[in-house]
């Protein structure tokens, strides 16, 4: 009623109800009447005595907190887990609300100094919760100044003020839960029309698992299995490799994708150059995605094409397969775990015979510094090439010379 009757108020231009504690004022009133007229004597259930004692502070590397560790370890990381998607969903959720500039990698360093300083000092952890930064929201928080308030009141309550929360009741708290759930339900049907209109299935699947885990057992159990899904499936994309072998538009240097449909306007099909395989590999190479690099690079060597299932009779001769060139245009990162893969498949074309040319190695992020270190410059040229041409004339002039070493058969008697 007083969130109704507040913004009510300020629409109609009363701005400075902003500034109305209402959640205070309901919970302030209700634990007096509560206490003055005895609720609980008629049946209201109050918070009750809560109890402070038996609390001892341990250091966290000790004798007598060491064995703690391992049954601690589990139920410490599923905390760490649940806490960082929940602080990033408030920080998400609540930043686009609000248009606030939220740095997700600043939130996590704070959040993680906090816990760590907490737990040297025996503090439970902390995280952004979604429900407590709502009611921050509601209340007309604008700075970081309403956390230090609020810790400052915390630390009041937990010292002075626990015997006079006795009497709050407890349907008092249940009601100001509720208008963070009801707040959170606003955002809910405008965000499955849009998943539905987007085709974002594996969002509904996320979405309907958490629903129905959370409405059967528990909201534990809710936040916990979306939560798995979701790693499942960030998981299953990191570990798909996007590599491409390119064809050239006729009677043009332009090189695109064999995979994907050409624009109307170009043609029906893409030149394949005789004896090479352009591969692109316009992604960052890791040790989840490096493995299945080698089982594409290995279907596209077989039948031109990453699509092909692997059980489908060979259409490409090894002959196609003379020439490999690599154009790492696009790459950000390149770990040591990827580069020994590469460093094998690299070592295997040469074993084959099979040139292998480098185009457009980036220059930042220490990928080439990596490339010479590991040696896998050492099973190409040794160079780095600027352009898929480039190497086109480096081949013909090649091709060219050989020709001409050749000697003319048909004039010797």
């Amino acid at each position: 009623v007083t969130q109704h009757i507040k913004g009510k108020l300020i629409k109609k231009g009363y701005n400075r109800w902003v500034f109305l504690p209402e959640i205070l004022i309901v919970v302030v009133s209700s634990t007096i009447l509560s206490a003055v007229y005895d609720w609980k004597s008629l049946g209201v259930a109050v918070v009750g005595k809560i109890k402070t004692k038996g609390f001892s502070y341990k250091f966290p590397i000790s004798k007598e907190t060491m064995p703690l560790y391992h049954s601690l370890m589990s139920s410490g990381f599923l905390a760490a887990t649940l806490g960082f998607f929940e602080s990033t969903t408030a920080s998400k959720s609540l930043g686009s609300a609000y248009d606030l500039p939220i740095s997700s990698n600043r939130e996590l360093v704070a959040l993680g100094s906090i816990n760590l300083c907490g737990g040297i000092i025996g503090a439970l952890p902390a995280f952004g919760g979604y429900g407590r930064s709502r009611i921050n929201a509601i209340s007309g928080a604008q700075t970081t100044m309403s956390g230090l308030i609020m810790g400052s009141v915390t630390l009041i309550t937990i010292f002075f003020l626990l015997d006079y929360i006795y009497y709050l009741p407890q349907c008092v708290l249940s009601v100001i839960t509720t208008i963070v759930g009801l707040k959170l339900l606003d955002e809910t049907p405008a965000d499955l029309r849009f998943h539905i209109r987007a085709k974002g299935y594996s969002e509904l699947i996320t979405f309907c698992i958490t629903i129905t885990a959370t409405l059967l057992y528990s909201v534990e159990a809710g936040i916990a299995l979306g939560v798995g899904y979701s790693v499942i499936r960030v998981i299953k994309n990191s570990t798909k490799s996007g590599i491409q072998i390119l064809g050239r538009l006729p009677n043009t240097n332009t090189f695109l994708n064999a995979d994907e449909p050409l624009p109307e306007d170009q043609g029906e099909f893409l030149e394949e150059i005789e004896g090479c395989m352009i591969v692109k590999i316009a992604e960052p190479l890791t040790f989840s995605n490096a493995s299945d690099l080698k089982l594409r690079l290995m279907r596209l060597e077989r039948y031109g094409s990453a699509k092909t299932h692997p059980a489908a009779p060979r259409t490409r001769e090894d002959s196609m397969n003379k020439h490999i060139l690599f154009d790492l245009n696009g790459m950000t990162y390149f770990d040591s775990s990827a580069a020994q893969i590469f460093y094998e498949i690299l070592e295997a074309y040469k074993k084959k015979s099979i040139h292998v040319y480098l185009i457009r190695v980036p220059t930042k992020h220490g990928i080439r510094k990596r490339i010479k270190n590991s040696g896998i410059s050492d099973l190409t040229d040794g160079k780095f090439y600027n352009s898929i041409d480039e190497v086109m004339m480096l081949l013909d002039n090649e091709e060219a010379s050989q020709i001409h070493q050749v000697p003319d058969t048909a004039s010797i008697v």
